[in-house]
C-alpha cells in the first residue's frame, strides 16, 4: 500500500473522489463518468482563413467564458446525435455530418465531475444564422487566429486544447496554421 492509499480510501469512504468532489452513482462494481459531446464548426472565409463557432456559457462553471457548443448526452442517445441536438438547442442551427475529432477524458476537465467529452467537427449551411438558445448566453463565429491568441482563462474546459487538435487536423490539408 502506497502512502496516499489510505488518504484516498478515507476520501472515498466518505463519498468523494481523489479530488474531493463528490463519486457518482455505480453500475455494479464501478462508478461511471458522465459522458458530454461538443460541436466544432467551421466556416472558411475567402482569405483562407477560418471562423469558429463558439457560444459565451450562461451559467457555471465558467460562466462568461466562451467554449464550443454542447452538452450531455441523454440516455438511450448516440453521441452523434446530441451533438447535433445540442448545438440546435444552444445555437438554433442545424449540423449535419458530424466527424469525430477526439475524445477528451482528463478527470480534471470540469471541475463538476469527471465528464468525457467525445467532440465532433459538424457541417452547417454557409447560409446558417446563429442564434443563442439553452444554456448559452451569446453564440458567433470567432476567428480562428483569434481564438488561439486568447488567453487560457478566456475559453472554458479544455476547449483551448482541442481546438489546437482541430488546427492539426486542418493543417493536414495544407492550412496557413501554425500553433
Amino acid at each position: 500500500m502506497t502512502h496516499s492509499q489510505p488518504f484516498l480510501l478515507r476520501k472515498m469512504s466518505a463519498g468523494l473522489d481523489k479530488f474531493g468532489r463528490p463519486l457518482p452513482p455505480k453500475a455494479g462494481d464501478y462508478y461511471i463518468p458522465s459522458v458530454t459531446t461538443d460541436a466544432v464548426v467551421i466556416r472558411p472565409r475567402a482569405d483562407g482563413w477560418h471562423d469558429v463557432l463558439m457560444i459565451t456559457r450562461g451559467h457555471p462553471p465558467y460562466q462568461g467564458r466562451i467554449a464550443f457548443p454542447g452538452g450531455f448526452v441523454d440516455y438511450n442517445e448516440d453521441p452523434k446525435e446530441g451533438c447535433l441536438r445540442e448545438l440546435k438547442e444552444e445555437c438554433g442551427i442545424d449540423g449535419a455530418n458530424p466527424k469525430l475529432v477526439t475524445v477528451a477524458g482528463s478527470p480534471l476537465r470540469d471541475p463538476r465531475k469527471h465528464i468525457i467529452s467525445i467532440v465532433y467537427r459538424v457541417d452547417v449551411a454557409e447560409t446558417a444564422e446563429v442564434i443563442a438558445g439553452d444554456d448559452a448566453a451569446t453564440a458567433r463565429f470567432y476567428p480562428l487566429q483569434e481564438l488561439l491568441h486568447m488567453p487560457e482563462e478566456a475559453i472554458a474546459f479544455d476547449h483551448k486544447e482541442i481546438l489546437k487538435e482541430v488546427v492539426h487536423s486542418l493543417g493536414e490539408d495544407g492550412l496557413p496554421y501554425e500553433i
